[in-house]
């Protein structure tokens, strides 16, 4: 197929001259890994560059069917990169790579022959149509690739942001910003340059430096969903939250409190009436199980649908709903340790020894030596700390963390906040510290009435069935806040009551309301309970 691609450009089916050709040949490659697709789909990338200027209208067709062709297989890519990577995933770093060049590729080479085909409309105004349906499918990749970069915490490069607005801006010159256009001919929806331009936006104005990579994935599903209904402020309109410089290489960025001079050309934006539609998913989402809603997509977690719902709406609000602390520089090494199995075995052994003989248990993976991260910074209750190379990519945002200061004994537990990372340096992370005393205690979950037919209450309480690990993060005590303690998932339930021994003493504790949901912990409140009045 390449070497078909690579000669004999003169010929009437040729597919760098027929986009019918073309199609045939790209159909292929539906069984194709999605490593190889990518690679030959790049190839093709660079054989399209011969196509003469005069031509632009058959080059942009020929990008639009390998944007088209390369779909799948770049969801699939990048579907590994939602997760954590497993120890034998070696060539993580080279698939990355593979798909960056790809996506980098194909977003230029649309922006590009957008651009052309917008700029020779301007004596050809049969070149319009396609002119605009370019410059969507141009800002659309562009979403793409800004997606490839933010899932590994990388920042979106200026020179994306000064192709994206160039696109945008030649688009509006040609009248055609607004002009419904498809993005495919199988497409059945529409859609326009400016609502391109603007899920972009909206995806870098979510904070994505503070959710993990699937909530990302979720969030961009999601603006994919509601990007019909953002708004972009005209020329000189300053009341929205969002705003960015179309003349710069600069990312959207919050409204200053003081609108800038309208002659600086700064443009406004928000989710518009896509705010009430999130908040109505997020409330059907909330209320209704899974295999009954129209999420964004069934591959994801419904948790981490409904996180990445729930922190949309905070930051999408009029008002930043986080404002970091003022920070000071500090050194030092961390001591840390991730996961939280892992920091509930770190606490126990830190807490009692004589506790030794209760962790071991059926699956329990063997305790891991701490992690030394670099600290950076102190501000507040955040700790700024660069993360080991041992972590690579595992480290992420919303990850439980135990924290040892180096020379000091006490265990403190966190959770990742944000990530920002370079490429070739090791990640920034921003650490919340939730607890400088945590409690890692074992729970047993009183028998609820209808289940004393399975184990009688005497006998889960000798044989200590239905034991459950759980970290008090704030027992209530001379504190504003709610009592909450962290539980595994599964061992999670509103309302259910809870045996623990504290101290010498029995104590029940009832959970009420979930806080946070993470891959391994709930974070919940609870009261102190007596035992009678169980659920």
């Amino acid at each position: 197929m390449l070497d078909w691609i690579k000669k004999d450009h003169g010929h009437s089916d040729h597919p760098m001259r027929n986009p019918a050709e073309a199609a045939k040949l790209l159909a292929g490659m539906r069984g194709f890994d999605p490593l190889t697709a990518l690679n030959e789909l790049s190839a093709w990338l660079d054989a399209v560059k011969v196509i003469p200027g005069g031509d632009e209208k058959v080059r942009g067709e020929i990008l639009s069917l390998i944007q088209e062709a390369s779909g799948a297989h770049v969801s699939a890519l990048l579907a590994q990169f939602l997760a954590p990577p497993k120890d034998q995933q070696t060539t993580r770093e080279s698939d990355w790579n593979t798909l960056d060049k790809y996506v980098t590729g194909l977003a230029g080479a649309l922006c590009a022959s957008a651009r052309n085909l917008l700029q020779q409309s301007a004596t050809t105004p049969s070149l319009q149509p396609p002119g605009a349906a370019g410059a969507a499918r141009g800002l659309n990749a562009s979403r793409m690739l800004a997606k490839v970069h933010l899932l590994r915490y990388f920042s979106v490069p200026p020179m994306l942001w000064q192709m994206a607005y160039a696109v945008h801006g030649n688009a509006e010159k040609a009248g055609c910003a607004t002009t419904p256009v498809r993005l495919h001919a199988t497409h059945k929806t529409s859609t326009t340059v400016t609502q391109e331009l603007l899920r972009m936006l909206m995806l870098q104005s979510s904070a994505p430096e503070m959710m993990p990579p699937g909530q990302i994935e979720a969030a961009d599903r999601v603006i994919e969903q509601l990007g019909g209904d953002f708004t972009l402020r005209p020329h000189g309109a300053a009341d929205n939250p969002f705003c960015f410089d179309p003349a710069s290489g600069n990312p959207p960025q919050r409204a200053p409190a003081e609108p800038p001079d309208p002659d600086t050309g700064i443009r406004y934006f928000c989710a518009g009436t896509g705010y009430d539609a999130l908040d109505r998913l997020y409330k059907q989402l909330a209320a209704i199980r899974i295999a009954d809603s129209k999420a964004p997509g069934k591959d994801l977690p419904l948790h981490v649908q409904i996180s990445a719902i729930r922190h949309l709406l905070a930051f999408w609000g009029e008002a930043p709903p986080y404002s970091p602390p003022a920070r000071q520089p500090a050194t030092g090494n961390l001591q840390v340790v991730q996961g939280y199995g892992q920091i509930w075995q770190h606490l126990s052994h830190a807490g009692s020894a004589a506790t030794e003989l209760a962790l071991v248990e059926d699956g329990d993976s063997a305790a891991q030596a701490p992690e030394t991260w670099a600290l950076h910074d102190t501000g507040g209750n955040e700790l700024g700390a660069e993360i080991s190379k041992r972590s690579g990519d595992r480290a992420r945002c919303g990850d439980l963390v135990g924290v040892t200061m180096h020379g000091n004994n006490e265990c403190w537990l966190g959770v990742i906040r944000s990530i920002y990372a370079e490429p070739g340096r090791s990640p920034h992370a921003n650490i919340y510290v939730m607890s400088r005393q945590p409690q890692a205690v074992q729970l047993r979950l009183v028998i609820a009435n209808g289940e004393a037919n399975i184990v009688s209450e005497d006998a889960a309480r000798l044989f200590g069935f239905k034991s459950v690990r759980a970290i008090i993060v704030s027992d209530g005590a001379g504190e504003s806040r709610k009592a909450n303690f962290l539980l595994p998932p599964d061992n999670w339930e509103e309302g259910r009551v809870y045996e623990a021994t504290i101290g010498g003493a029995t104590h029940f504790l009832r959970s009420l309301q979930l806080l946070r949901r993470g891959d391994d912990y709930v974070r919940a409140t609870f009261e102190w309970a007596e035992e009678m009045g169980a659920k």
